[in-house]
């Protein structure tokens, strides 16, 4: 039988203790445990230390101390740290956890350390602490078998500690050629082999997932008509069914490097985004456009994909980012739901790296009928859950966050834009006194992790 608590570990300088490995218990939390002063295996990461357990007397605490040693050797932070502790009276044995570590590749400056994601991992820091569960940021540094370096927030600032091996790895590297890396893969297979469970696996090529989502009849009829574009052929076969087209790499992301094709008349229209705003090529033909999107897309794989006349608020376009998390038994549910609007009619891309505007999901829905309103409303959160179940289900390795971007055509057909396996972090609308729902599910999913 285990028992947990949630407590305080305080730092308690063991001149006076009698072992150098000391840790004391209140004696309301003993009592509970059937525990009095003994020799106990403490397990923290993948260390285990004997330590010597003793009982002080308090009528009602849960503060735990611990002699500097002992976190020294645990490579825990010499500092209060809001933490659980678990004892298994039958393995005779003492744990501390869990350790929540979040992988990151972005370094920046020292009030954001870690970019644009900064404001996102102090949200996640103060939340876990609240729950009693360790979580610091790893920016890559070389790993070690028993001590990790990373950052921890310490409520003012982040600072820079040694740190046990994690319980759980949650994967936001944000570079596809550094995830391919030889130092990524080795880092991987050493998760792996210590059995440390991590999500996100990898990036998904939209092809692969475009190809995966065909296969199921549940999903299928939202899927826009996709090809892989080889030649100028593929371009002539997709304009001659689809006035409008987009162009998309198939290992793109916030929105970079689309082309959108359209065909008006006799005439042929390239619309593209470069460091000046988005550019417009016109050309009777369509031999100059391709000649165009090869000069600029160099030898990265493209796929074209079905324009859609997407519903618009006040003329510009809108899409939607639904965000799934896995929990219990492996059931994907939508965790946040918002609408994003392009700020011009002419603003192709609804990212919000692009500049789209964020507005609540039910905005976005303006446009439609009550009744397709209401059908939306039920729809794409259980299209986005559909979705992310597949996507979990046919790739290897582990994915439990998935954002799900979707939009309605204007007779309220729901048509599926992109699978994000590493979703935006920007905030969702939330107020500085709350938590956004996705924090709140990370954290019920790292402790789904950690008690299963």
């Amino acid at each position: 039988m285990k028992h947990t608590e949630k407590i305080i570990l305080q730092p308690e300088n063991s001149t006076s203790a009698q072992s150098n490995h000391t840790l004391s218990i209140p004696e309301n939390i003993a009592s509970k445990w059937k525990l009095s002063d003994t020799s106990l295996r403490l397990r923290c990461g993948v260390l285990e230390e004997f330590v010597t357990v003793k009982v002080y007397r308090t009528s009602s605490s849960h503060t735990v101390y611990c002699s500097t040693e002992l976190l020294a050797s645990l490579s825990l932070p010499n500092q209060s740290l809001p933490i659980t502790l678990t004892y298994s009276h039958q393995q005779q044995m003492l744990s501390i956890g869990p350790i929540f570590c979040l992988a990151i590749n972005i370094s920046g400056l020292k009030e954001t350390p870690f970019g644009s994601y900064t404001e996102f991992c102090k949200e996640v820091a103060e939340y876990c602490e609240e729950h009693h569960i360790l979580f610091y940021v790893y920016t890559l540094k070389p790993w070690s078998d028993t001590k990790v370096s990373g950052m921890i927030w310490n409520q003012r600032d982040w600072v820079e500690a040694t740190l046990p091996i994690p319980s759980v790895i949650y994967n936001r590297i944000h570079s596809r050629k550094l995830e391919k890396s030889v130092y990524i893969q080795q880092l991987k297979t050493y998760w792996r082999d210590q059995q440390i469970p991590y999500f996100n696996e990898s990036f998904l090529d939209k092809w692969d997932v475009h190809q995966k989502l065909l296969s199921y009849d549940e999903v299928a009829p939202y899927l826009p008509e996709t090809v892989l574009l080889e030649t100028i052929d593929d371009i002539h076969f997709m304009i001659d069914k689809y006035p409008i087209l987009y162009l998309k790499p198939l290992n793109g992301s916030q929105g970079k490097h689309i082309f959108r094709i359209t065909q008006k008349d006799d005439l042929y229209y390239l619309d593209y985004s470069s460091f000046n705003g988005n550019q417009t090529l016109t050309s009777h033909s369509l031999q100059n456009i391709y000649t165009t999107i090869r000069s600029r897309s160099k030898t990265i794989p493209y796929l074209i994909q079905q324009g859609i006349p997407l519903i618009e608020v006040n003329g510009c376009p809108v899409d939607f980012r639904i965000l799934c998390l896995k929990g219990m038994g492996d059931k994907w549910s939508v965790v946040s739901a918002v609408s994003r609007v392009s700020r011009s009619n002419d603003q192709f891309v609804s990212n919000i790296a692009r500049g789209a505007l964020l507005k609540k999901f039910d905005e976005g829905l303006t446009p439609l009928e009550d009744s397709m309103k209401r059908q939306m409303k039920r729809i794409l959160p259980e299209l986005a859950c559909e979705i992310s179940q597949i996507i979990d289900r046919e790739s290897e390795g582990v994915f439990a966050e998935l954002g799900i971007d979707m939009s309605s055509d204007k007779d309220g057909h729901p048509w599926i834009i992109e699978v994000n396996t590493k979703p935006s972090k920007t905030s969702d609308g939330i107020t500085p006194s709350t938590y956004r729902p996705s924090v709140k599910a990370l954290i019920r999913l790292i402790n789904w992790y950690t008690s299963s």
